[in-house]
């Protein structure tokens, strides 16, 4: 939205004289932005899926944690995380069994 507006403004001060309409050009900016945006969530959430993926892998390869290729804050992150959800597990198992 912030690139269409931009867009917009930007071509109503440089072009407006010579422009009829802005609307066709607006929206081709638009457009273009989503699709860059898209783009660029697409390669991140697949950097994201394969730094978990390799730790997974390692993980499993490696039983010992100083054998480990993964960072510590990485692995620190990880558990701390597998922790918080154990540990909400619990509560809602124990609200159910009191149910």
């Amino acid at each position: 939205v912030a690139s269409a507006v931009a867009g917009y403004y930007y071509l109503e001060i440089h072009f407006g004289e010579d422009l009829n309409y802005l609307m066709v050009p607006t929206l081709l900016i638009a457009f273009v932005a989503y699709a860059v945006s898209e783009m660029f969530n697409e390669v991140f959430g697949m950097a994201i899926s394969t730094i978990l993926q390799c730790f997974v892998a390692d993980e499993e390869m490696f039983e010992d944690t100083g054998d480990r290729f993964a960072p510590g804050g990485l692995a620190g992150t990880i558990d701390s995380t597998q922790q918080r959800y154990k540990k909400n597990k619990m509560k809602q198992v124990g609200v159910e069994n009191k149910s």
